[in-house]
């Protein structure tokens, strides 16, 4: 698949997790639609299988578990950027007192 058709099939997936999506599946807290591109509390898709996690799986499943929906979840940006490439379910520092 090209960069161009990655990034469309991507733009698309990215759409449709984020369709009705609430809440941070990581923290909890509710996604702020409204918050500027980028910033800590606006919306943003994570994958559950990091991408990191799928170097070295062969090309053609690497690109299907990065398009597969059900890799997907709704979270804040600032909680998809605090947990990095790892495999942990919560981020390392939020300010906000959702974490239990």
């Amino acid at each position: 698949m090209t960069n161009d058709a990655y990034g469309h099939a991507w733009r698309r997936i990215r759409a449709r997790v984020l369709r009705g999506a609430q809440a941070c599946a990581i923290c909890g807290g509710p996604l702020d639609f409204d918050a500027p591109p980028r910033s800590r509390w606006a919306p943003s898709v994570d994958h559950v299988l990091s991408v990191k996690a799928l170097r070295g799986v062969d090309g053609a499943t690497r690109e299907r578990l990065l398009l597969d929906e059900r890799n997907c979840r709704p979270v804040h940006y600032g909680c998809n950027a605090a947990r990095g490439a790892g495999l942990r379910d919560k981020p390392n520092h939020v300010s906000r007192g959702w974490i239990v």
